[in-house]
């Protein structure tokens, strides 16, 4: 079993295993959204005492302070992250550095795009390739005949081979969000060990449902056999508030999860086109005016102002 946690949040799993129910989506707007809380405004007549700080940032002739940063990692083989960000990865990625390739530091790269108009000074991504399955399965396949051995020699398991890897950013960053592929196997358990809690977008359709009914299941057999994480949040996907089945299945959802429901996402040209300019909902819907970015903007919310939910 994991050491206890505190009740901080750090680590956000974004999961579910049934697929095309907006986890990326959300992985890059809970992500963007953090950072924005991040941010403070100075003003005019403090600028001067805090000019030499190197976390002092000028936008639109605004200042802004940067009191933390965000790391989203990617572990889907698909790297849509990247490609939602409208950002590039660099020479190296997770499956590099889970091989021990790469450091980590060499792995990061910066989500910012404020020569295009989209400032994100603290916003960072570890993307991902298809070489992440190779990375996958080299460590469940090695981890099941030998156990994993740091550089120092010591054995451990996956869940604490991801918390070695990823020791400098636990340190150095408030929030690390983790888009997680659309699976449970050996490397998705081990990632929601390392993770705080889980959030789950849920597509309320039938089969959705169903499948989402089933993973949550798998996460509290998950806990029973000493898997520390919590379900922190579901976040309704794809809402039609007027169609009977959609107000159906949120209402289930909250019967059955209470306050661990979020405002329900609704489907929206706001939520489909974002992706397509490769900006987040927040940068495409700036004033907030789409009842997506408002929904998506709750889920934020809930994030940095709450803490553990115990399951």
């Amino acid at each position: 079993m994991a050491a206890e946690k505190s009740d901080a949040l750090k680590i956000l799993a974004i999961v579910n295993r049934k697929g095309g129910v907006a986890k990326t989506t959300t992985a890059i707007n809970l992500a963007h959204g953090l950072s924005r809380k991040l941010l403070r405004r100075v003003l005019p007549e403090d600028v001067a005492k805090i000019q030499n700080e190197s976390r002092l940032f000028r936008y639109l002739d605004q200042h802004y302070f940067i009191v933390g940063h965000v790391l989203l990692i990617d572990f889907d083989p698909q790297g849509h992250c990247a490609r939602g960000l409208g950002i590039t990865p660099g020479e190296a990625d997770v499956g590099e550095v889970l091989m021990e390739q790469q450091h980590l530091a060499h792995a990061v790269v910066s989500a910012d795009r404020a020569a295009d108009g989209y400032p994100r000074p603290n916003l960072w991504l570890l993307p991902a390739s298809d070489n992440l399955e190779t990375a996958k399965d080299l460590l469940r396949d090695y981890t099941f005949r030998h156990g994993l051995t740091t550089l120092s020699g010591k054995k451990m398991g996956l869940v604490n081979f991801l918390t070695n890897r990823f020791g400098l950013a636990i340190e150095r960053f408030q929030y690390i969000i983790l888009d997680c592929p659309p699976a449970l196997d050996s490397f998705t358990q081990a990632v929601y060990e390392f993770a705080d809690a889980a959030v789950v977008p849920v597509k309320p359709d039938y089969f959705s449902m169903a499948g989402t009914g089933q993973h949550l299941s798998n996460i509290s057999e998950a806990q029973l056999r000493g898997i520390n994480i919590d379900i922190h949040t579901i976040v309704p996907t794809f809402n039609v508030a007027r169609q009977r089945l959609d107000r159906q299945m949120v209402e289930r959802l909250k019967e059955t999860y209470g306050e661990k429901v979020s405002a329900p996402i609704p489907r929206s040209q706001a939520v489909a086109e974002a992706p397509a300019y490769q900006i987040t909902l927040f940068e495409y819907d700036p004033r907030a005016r789409n009842p997506a970015t408002r929904a998506y903007q709750d889920l934020v919310d809930r994030v940095y102002h709450g803490e553990r939910n115990n399951s």
